[in-house]
């Protein structure tokens, strides 16, 4: 009769103990998958902010697609190559300020909620000032060695006024 019941007892804190764990596991993933997929983003803002486009495009998925209110869309990445170029011969001095303002993760997808503006040197009050302001959804696709890369962009452009 002990054995019986020290058995139960055994299988009951071994099967307790071990519902904790996957929900741990998986609020441990999603943490870091949030951080990763918000590392992404930067680090493409900062490839882009120093001129280095090479790396700038490494983090875009090869079925990239991006729509911009008020804009030509963009399929593919040779035509988002063909874009950043473009602007980076227009605006040499440019750099993108980006704030992330919401990251959800859901299978392979990561969903952010973005706020950014490009912003040009001013010369008259000598620091940067936007010139164009945007609200953007970002999708990020996890590829298969678990790394995300940008799948899907939508914005639309807000107007700021800086009242200092």
């Amino acid at each position: 009769m002990r054995l019986i019941v020290a058995t139960l007892t055994i299988l009951i804190l071994i099967t307790s103990c071990t519902k904790d764990v996957p929900e741990t596991e998986k609020k441990i993933t999603k943490t870091t998958d949030e951080d990763n997929a918000r590392k992404t983003i930067q680090n493409f803002v900062d490839a882009y902010n120093i001129n280095d486009l090479e790396k700038a495009m490494s983090f875009f998925d090869s079925d990239y697609k991006g729509v911009v209110a008020d804009s030509d869309d963009l399929a593919g990445v040779e035509a988002l190559s063909q874009e950043l170029v473009n602007s980076q011969k227009k605006f040499p001095e440019g750099k993108w300020e980006l704030m992330i303002d919401e990251v959800n993760i859901s299978g392979e997808f990561a969903y952010l909620i973005c706020s950014g503006s490009f912003l040009m040197p001013d010369v008259i009050e000598k620091k940067s000032n936007p010139v164009y302001s945007e609200k953007s959804i970002r999708i990020l696709k996890k590829q298969k060695d678990g790394s995300w890369k940008i799948y899907r962009y939508v914005s639309t452009p807000i107007f700021t006024y800086d009242q200092k």
